[in-house]
C-alpha cells in the first residue's frame, strides 16, 4: 500500500509551488466579500495541514493518492455497505424460508416487518448525525456494525412477531449510521468530480448483496437441521460475520486524513489539498444555530427530502416484496433464491451506467429524468399482464426494468455530499434527508396489501403516481440550483473580483473559503453541480 512519505512527498517531480491557476490551490485569506467572520472558522486539526502556500498537484500524484484512497477509505465502505444491504435483506430471502409460517405471520404483519426497520432508523437518525459530528466517524461507525451484527445473530432467536419487531427495530436503529457517515467520508475524502461513481459504488453493493445473499440463501435453503431453521441459520451466520467485519473496520479504516496513522505527514496535506476545491470542507465540531437555520428554510433542501421520500416509497417496497413478486409470476422457491442473482447482476450495471453517464455528462438531474422511464415501463407491463406460464419470463423482465429506479437513490446522495456545505448545514440536511428516506422506507411495505397479492395493482398504481411526482421535483431542483449558480456569478463579476478563463468557458475560481466552514449559500465560491 503506497502509504509512504517517499511515495507523496511534494517534491518537484509531483508537488511544486507555483501561482494559483486552474491546478492550484490557493489558500488565501477570506476573500473582499464581506463574509461575516463569524461565520467564517476553520477547524483547527484541518488548519494545520491547509495553509500556507498552494500546491500544485500534477496528475500523476493525484492519481496515486486517489487509488491511495481507494484501496483504504472505499474498501471498507464496499464491505459495509454490503453487510447493511445483506444483513436488512435477509427478510426478503427468509420470507419464502418458512419464516412467516414459523413466526405465525398473518394479514400485514410481514409488511410491519418492512416497516418497524425504519422505524429504528428514524428514532436513530438525530442522535446518530449529532454524534457523526462530534465523534470519530470511523469508530463511531464500527461500533454501530458490531451491534448491527449482534442484533442480526439475535434475531435466529425471534419466533414470533413481538420479537421480530423488536430486533427488526433495533436494526434499524443501528443501521442508520452507515449513509451519512458515507456521504461525510465521501466528501473527505474525493473530489467533487469523483463522488457520483464513488456513491455509486458503495450503492451497488445493493446488487452484490442479491447475488451473495441468493447464492447463501439458495444453501441455507437446503438445510434441514433439528437444533434450528433453514432462516434462523442464515441469520446466525450473517450476524457473526458482520461482527467481524466491525472490528476489522475499528482497525483499518482511518477517521480522517488528518487522523490517518497509515499516512505520512506530507501525504496527508497532499489529500486535503486535494479536496479543497470541493469547497465543502472536511470537518468542524462546532455547532452553528445559524446554518441549522439556512438548512431548514432552503428550499433545494426540502427538494432533496422530497425525491428521498418519493423514490423510497417505490425502492423500499420494491426491496421487501421482491421475492414475493417474483414467485407470484410463477416461480418456485429454488428458482426464486437464484433469480436473485441476475436481479443483483442488473442492479450493479443499473447503478454503474448511471453513475458513469452523471459524470462523462455532467448533467446528473437529466440521467435521474432518463434512468426513471425503463422503471415505468416496466411498471406498467406488469400492472396490465396477467402472468401465466408463457409469459412469466416477460414479467421477470419487466421486474428487472423497474431496478433502473435504484439509481435515483445513489444519485440523489452524490447531489447531497456535492451541493451542502457547512459541517452544521450538512449534518442537518442529512438528518432532514434521512428522516424522508427512514419515513418512505417506512411507509414502501405498507403500500403492498396482503389482500392485493400476488399482482399488487393497487402498489404499481402508486408507483405510477411517485414517479410522475418524483421528476417534477427534480424540475424545480435542477432550476433553483441553476438560478444559484447564475446570482453567484453575477454578484462575483458586478464585484469584479473574478477572472474568468475563457477558453474552458469556465470560471477560475481561488478556493480561498474552502475550508472555513461557510455554507453553500455564504460562499462565493461555492458552485452547484446538477
Amino acid at each position: 500500500m503506497a502509504d509512504t512519505k517517499s511515495d507523496f512527498a511534494p517534491t518537484a517531480a509531483h508537488a511544486t509551488r507555483r501561482k494559483a491557476d486552474e491546478n492550484s490551490i490557493t489558500p488565501a485569506p477570506l476573500s473582499s466579500q464581506h463574509i461575516d467572520g463569524h461565520h467564517a472558522d476553520q477547524d483547527q486539526e484541518t488548519a494545520a495541514y491547509a495553509g500556507g502556500e498552494a500546491i500544485y498537484i500534477d496528475e500523476k500524484t493525484n492519481k496515486k493518492l486517489f487509488w491511495t484512497v481507494n484501496r483504504r477509505i472505499l474498501v471498507c465502505m464496499l464491505g459495509t455497505y454490503f453487510c447493511q444491504s445483506l444483513d436488512k435483506g435477509t427478510l426478503g430471502f427468509a420470507s419464502i424460508m418458512g419464516i412467516r409460517q414459523d413466526a405465525n405471520l398473518h394479514g400485514q404483519q410481514f409488511s410491519w416487518l418492512g416497516t418497524i426497520l425504519y422505524m429504528g432508523v428514524l428514532f436513530g437518525e438525530y442522535p446518530t448525525n449529532l454524534l457523526l459530528q462530534k465523534l470519530p466517524v470511523a469508530k463511531y461507525l464500527s461500533v454501530n456494525i458490531f451491534c448491527w451484527g449482534v442484533v442480526i445473530a439475535c434475531s435466529a432467536a425471534a419466533e414470533n412477531f413481538g420479537s421480530l419487531m423488536a430486533v427488526r427495530f433495533l436494526l434499524g436503529m443501528f443501521e442508520s449510521c452507515v449513509q451519512p457517515a458515507f456521504i461525510i467520508m465521501t466528501a473527505m475524502w474525493w473530489r467533487r468530480e469523483e463522488q457520483a461513481v464513488l456513491t455509486s459504488l458503495w450503492y451497488c453493493m445493493t446488487g452484490v448483496q442479491l447475488m451473495v445473499g441468493g447464492l447463501i440463501a439458495y444453501g441455507a435453503s437446503h438445510y434441514d437441521g433439528a437444533i434450528m431453521k433453514s432462516w434462523q441459520m442464515l441469520f446466525m451466520v450473517l450476524g457473526i460475520t458482520t461482527c467481524v467485519w466491525a472490528v476489522f473496520v475499528g482497525w483499518f479504516l482511518p477517521d480522517s486524513p488528518m487522523k490517518a496513522k497509515c499516512f505520512d505527514e506530507d501525504t496527508k496535506r497532499l489529500l486535503i489539498e486535494r479536496v479543497r476545491a470541493n469547497e465543502t470542507g472536511i470537518q468542524n465540531k462546532t455547532y452553528k444555530r445559524h446554518q441549522v437555520i439556512e438548512a431548514v428554510s432552503d428550499p433545494v433542501t426540502w427538494c432533496y427530502v422530497l425525491l428521498q421520500v418519493t423514490s423510497t416509497l417505490i425502492i423500499g417496497g420494491l426491496g421487501v416484496f421482491s421475492n414475493l413478486i417474483i414467485s407470484g409470476f410463477g416461480f418456485t422457491v429454488f428458482e426464486t433464491q437464484l433469480l436473485n442473482i441476475a436481479q443483483g447482476a442488473i442492479t450493479i450495471i443499473i447503478m454503474i451506467s448511471a453513475a458513469f453517464t452523471a459524470q462523462r455528462t455532467q448533467q446528473t438531474a437529466f440521467t435521474m429524468h432518463a434512468w426513471s422511464f425503463p422503471a415505468i415501463i416496466g411498471t406498467a407491463i406488469i400492472y396490465s399482464i396477467v402472468p401465466t406460464a408463457s409469459n412469466r419470463v416477460g414479467l421477470l423482465i419487466a421486474f428487472y426494468c423497474t431496478q433502473f429506479f435504484l439509481a435515483e437513490g445513489n444519485l440523489v446522495f452524490s447531489l447531497i455530499s456535492r451541493n451542502v456545505a457547512g459541517q452544521t448545514k450538512k449534518s442537518t440536511t442529512l438528518t432532514m434527508c434521512f428522516v424522508g428516506w427512514a419515513a418512505g422506507n417506512m411507509t414502501a411495505p405498507q403500500i403492498f396489501q396482503a389482500w392485493d397479492a400476488p399482482r399488487y395493482r393497487t402498489g404499481f398504481t402508486v408507483h405510477f403516481c411517485l414517479y410522475a411526482i418524483f421528476n417534477v421535483i427534480l424540475v424545480v431542483m435542477r432550476f433553483l440550483l441553476t438560478r444559484r449558480n447564475k446570482s453567484k456569478r453575477a454578484a462575483v463579476a458586478t464585484a469584479g473580483e473574478a477572472e474568468t478563463l475563457q477558453q474552458a468557458g469556465e470560471e477560475k475560481i481561488a478556493h480561498s473559503n474552502a475550508f472555513a466552514d461557510l455554507t453553500d449559500k455564504e460562499n462565493p465560491d461555492f458552485r452547484y453541480v446538477y
